[in-house]
């Protein structure tokens, strides 16, 4: 691959990077309610953004963990 293909891409994903970024940014911009959040017997106060990527977080990492015990076996 030539050094011209290989900035090419390099700039295309940076564009992209940061285009996610912004609508990232517009996101957690939007989403800074604070929500009653309950569980079981306990029950707090978290902003919206932070319920909604921590699940998203959690999801990912349940999903990890599946695909490498689904490897195993």
């Amino acid at each position: 691959m030539s050094e011209k293909n290989v900035t090419f891409f390099g700039n295309v994903k940076l564009i992209i990077a940061s285009i996610l970024g912004v609508i990232l940014l517009l996101f957690a911009l939007q989403n800074m309610a604070r929500v009653d959040l309950t569980f079981l017997f306990w029950t707090f106060e978290a902003r919206r953004v932070v319920v909604i990527v921590m699940s998203f977080i959690i999801g990912i990492a349940v999903g990890w963990l599946l695909k490498a015990h689904r490897s195993r076996t």
